[in-house]
């Protein structure tokens, strides 16, 4: 969890930064799996459901960009002008990343860190805290950008 938030800080890429979070998310998914209890375990397949299906979405958004060249985190600066579905969507996906209330990402680490707190697991509970902080400030400066990216910030039309 530790080394996916404090690496995610650093990217400048945003398939590098998408697969840093994800080295953070199976740190909170391992914390159900170390509880060793019912609630842990259906806390770790709730985890990765919810994980599973936000990474497929943001891959899939980035997929989409892909025409207009979308590499670094400061090339999502016009998003919101040019495509406002594709920005809105990829907006409250990185905010599920980052775990804001009332999402699906928060309700999955709300999970894993109660039944962390539940089996006993004191110390890692709070780390897991403090590593979703981190990871929230990485993750929320993608949609961040492509809502108000500065004027050098331009999709640039796929060459032909």
């Amino acid at each position: 969890m530790i080394l996916g938030a404090l690496a995610a800080m650093a990217q400048t890429k945003v398939k590098r930064l998408l697969a840093h979070s994800s080295i953070g998310h199976v740190g909170y998914i391992r914390t159900g799996f170390s509880c060793g209890t019912i609630e842990g375990i259906q806390s770790l397949l709730i985890g990765i459901f919810i994980y599973a299906s936000m990474t497929i979405d943001a891959f899939a958004i980035v997929l989409a960009l892909r025409q207009t060249r979308v590499k670094y985190i400061a090339d999502l600066g016009a998003l919101a002008k040019t495509n406002p579905i594709l920005a809105i969507t990829f907006s409250i996906t990185m905010f599920s990343y980052a775990g804001i209330p009332p999402l699906a990402g928060f309700c999955s680490k709300f999970y894993l860190f109660f039944a962390a707190l539940g089996c006993g697991a004191y110390f890692l509970a709070p780390v897991g805290v403090v590593t979703s902080v981190i990871g929230r400030w990485a993750a929320g400066r993608l949609p961040r950008v492509s809502k108000f990216g500065g004027p050098k910030a331009v999709l640039r039309a796929p060459d032909t």
